[in-house]
């Protein structure tokens, strides 16, 4: 058949057009081949009667009708009357029984086609959203779950269905359809809504441990972006795992709110495990990060883990200009080295490091005892092997470095500058110290250099920048102003 508005040739059992959306209101289809013989029967009773139409009696020479009046005596008026109409009454009789015929096979055509309609797709899909307007959704269920038993690929009226178990309390319902659909229909263009249902119903009903591991599979963005906070995704590394020729540091990032938990020796990590607080910093060896992500809502990710390997270039060992052993008068210690590499150095025997003193300029050696430490650390981050030295700076003098701090503290407690050789002070409550720094020669004399500190009442301890001069022999009081590594300048006391 096809569409009364379109001519669009329909499919069975269609009653709408699939082209341009028409009702199509069928009429009944009688039954044609008992039209057919409805009709030759009543042709061949039509036939019959015919042949026995009055004529004359030839031979008799009177006509049939004649011989029923002679014979009227006999018979009454009404069997004459119905003797004269039998002809019509067979007529109508038998019009009669055709149209009850055909009448019936009307109805029984009309009952078989809204018996099929009623069985159609469309009239049950049309039915369940009548019922789902008035908010009947127990009913609009049951005629889409008719519809689709119907026709069981139409995705929509599937999603529709389990819209319509949320709507009526039953959410396993309604989660079981929206997952068989995310599951068989990867190419269904409404797969957003579908995973916005889900995860609704999951939010609403505080199911985060389904809902992060659903958003794990999850491959529409906007749906991820949306529902970010719950995803416990694994931590994502700044670097893959490989070899490297310097010192890295490794960054851990969750994607929401949470805490990553780590391990850097490649066993599994646990809530009890070191928690990633700061960059990881990756020297020479071999190290196997695995981490894991575990968010606010208390949902654990995967573990994830790199592997690197720092296999660093060794720069050469620093050359330092003057030999360990015993010095009577102040030298400067130098220190060469490659321009890639920077020199670090310390004066109290232990290794040094890239948080260790920076060696910019050549170094007073210091008053007594010293030992220095030097290491040069290339770019890459590689360490050389350590340098030390050990010296002994003593000079002739008429008194040693114990009398020139009393010769110091005494003028300045007469000067008013200390209220006590103790190294209180009038204006703090903490005290000043003095300690000989090294010995220079200034136009061939020999003084001590004194360095003054204020410690705090906390032990901490601060540079004043007064620096004092004393002649080894005279005891001579200076101010001192240094020009550079070994080298200053003396004005009078004084001043």
């Amino acid at each position: 058949m096809k569409c009364p508005k379109c001519g669009n040739q329909l499919s069975e059992g269609k009653l709408l057009c699939e082209k341009c959306g028409e009702e199509v209101k069928y009429v009944p289809d009688f039954d044609i081949e008992l039209e057919h013989e409805l009709r030759k029967s009543i042709s061949s009773i039509m036939e019959e009667l015919a042949e026995k139409e009055p004529e004359k009696d030839e031979e008799k020479g009177f006509e049939t009708e004649d011989l029923k009046d002679k014979f009227s005596d006999y018979f009454p008026k009404k069997q004459i009357g119905f003797l004269k109409n039998k002809k019509r009454m067979i007529v109508i009789t038998i019009t009669a029984v055709m149209i009850i015929s055909v009448g019936v096979a009307g109805v029984t055509g009309f009952a078989k086609l809204s018996k099929q309609r009623e069985n159609s797709y469309d009239y049950q899909y049309e039915k369940a959203v009548e019922c789902a307007q008035m908010e009947q959704y127990d009913e609009a269920i049951g005629y889409l779950e008719r519809a689709l038993a119907i026709d069981a690929s139409q995705i929509d009226a599937r999603f529709l269905l389990a819209q319509y178990y949320d709507e009526s309390g039953m959410r396993t319902s309604a989660v079981s359809v929206l997952n068989e659909i995310l599951v068989q229909k990867p190419d269904y263009p409404r797969r957003d809504e579908v995973y916005d249902a889900l995860f609704t119903i999951y939010e609403e009903d505080q199911n985060y441990e389904e809902l992060g591991s659903a958003l794990v599979s999850c491959d529409v963005a906007r749906i991820v972006s949306k529902y970010n906070k719950y995803a416990a995704l694994p931590p994502e590394f700044n670097k893959e795992g490989g070899a490297y020729e310097e010192i890295i540091s490794i960054t851990l990032a969750g994607n929401t709110l949470g805490t990553v938990y780590y391990t850097i020796d490649g066993t599994e990590p646990t809530r009890s495990s070191s928690v990633y607080e700061t960059p990881i910093l990756l020297e020479s060896g071999i190290y196997t990060i695995r981490a894991m992500f575990v968010i606010t809502y208390d949902i654990e990710s995967e573990i994830v883990s790199q592997t690197y390997e720092i296999n660093l270039l060794v720069p050469e060992s620093p050359v330092v200009n003057l030999d360990s052993g015993t010095y009577d008068e102040p030298e400067l210690i130098e220190v060469y080295h490659n321009d890639d590499t920077k020199i670090y150095y310390t004066t109290d025997g232990s290794t040094p490091d890239k948080n260790s003193n920076k060696y910019n300029n050549p170094i007073e050696m210091p008053y007594g005892m010293s030992n220095f430490s030097f290491i040069a650390i290339g770019s890459s981050g590689g360490s050389s092997e350590v340098v030390s030295r050990s010296y002994q700076l003593n000079v002739e003098a008429n008194f040693d470095t114990e009398i020139a701090i009393q010769v110091l503290t005494n003028h300045l407690v007469a000067s008013g500058k200390l209220l006590n050789t103790g190294g209180n002070v009038t204006d703090r409550l903490g005290y000043n110290q003095y300690r000989v720094q090294t010995v220079v020669k200034v136009e061939e004399q020999l003084y001590y250099i004194v360095y003054e500190e204020y410690m705090d009442t906390t032990g901490s301890v601060h540079d004043t920048n007064n620096i004092y001069a004393i002649d080894v022999n005279t005891a001579d009081l200076y101010k001192a102003y240094k020009i550079d590594e070994g080298t200053y300048h003396l004005n009078p006391f004084d001043e």
